[in-house]
């Protein structure tokens, strides 16, 4: 069985390349001037497959998926899942628990957590049972080696809670973080919330 190697065509000659023949071509190479062409690879390849440029191209569309992918490792940025909650009266700034125990009042044990990669803050999705009005959320981080969160916030959103029992997304732009680094959410709201739930949405980048 030959090696065929097409990486271009010189020439504009059109020739036959048999079972037994190596065909290699130099330059670039287009295969078909329309998605109405096909391309069947009967054979397997014995190389890496890299995109000319990075972070440009699909592997499949939204309509034109591949059925199933079997790989030894998956390097890629996954979104994460952080959800918490919690009760207060009282206009105040309170730090998001990730468990149930400990104080919310000041940055401590509780409400913080490692980043396992490298990411960013992609949005906070929060609801109350009473109407909070503008709140400010906040996204508060450290580096690795120090105690607790940093109190001033690497990044500051308000959102205008003017409903009870809704859910109001509120997206970050700026909020990267780095492996290791200890990571969290503040509330402030202008009125007491009642009973208030977060969800947290992180992109980690595992490559």
């Amino acid at each position: 069985m030959p090696t065929i190697k097409l990486t271009g065509i010189s020439g504009g000659r059109p020739t036959t390349v048999g079972t037994t023949d190596d065909a290699i071509v130099d330059g670039s190479l287009t295969i078909g001037d329309a998605d109405t062409d096909s391309l069947v690879v009967n054979a397997e390849f014995d190389s890496d497959l890299v995109p000319d440029d990075t972070n440009t191209y699909d592997l499949g569309s939204s309509t034109k998926k591949w059925r199933a992918g079997y790989f030894e490792q998956v390097r890629s940025k996954l979104p994460h899942i952080n959800t918490a909650k919690y009760t207060e009266g009282s206009a105040v700034q309170r730090y998001v628990r990730w468990d149930a125990a400990g104080s919310n009042g000041s940055p401590g044990v509780n409400n913080k957590f490692v980043a396992p990669a490298n990411g960013q803050l992609l949005s906070v999705h929060v609801r109350a049972t009473s109407a909070a009005n503008m709140t400010t959320v906040a996204f508060h981080k450290a580096s690795n080696g120090t105690a607790n969160l940093n109190t001033t916030a690497t990044e500051s959103l308000n959102v205008n809670m003017t409903s009870s029992d809704t859910t109001y997304e509120v997206s970050f732009s700026s909020s990267t973080f780095a492996e290791g680094d200890i990571l969290g959410i503040s509330l402030t709201p202008s009125v007491g919330f009642g009973n208030v739930n977060i969800t947290c949405v992180w992109m980690l980048d595992w490559s």
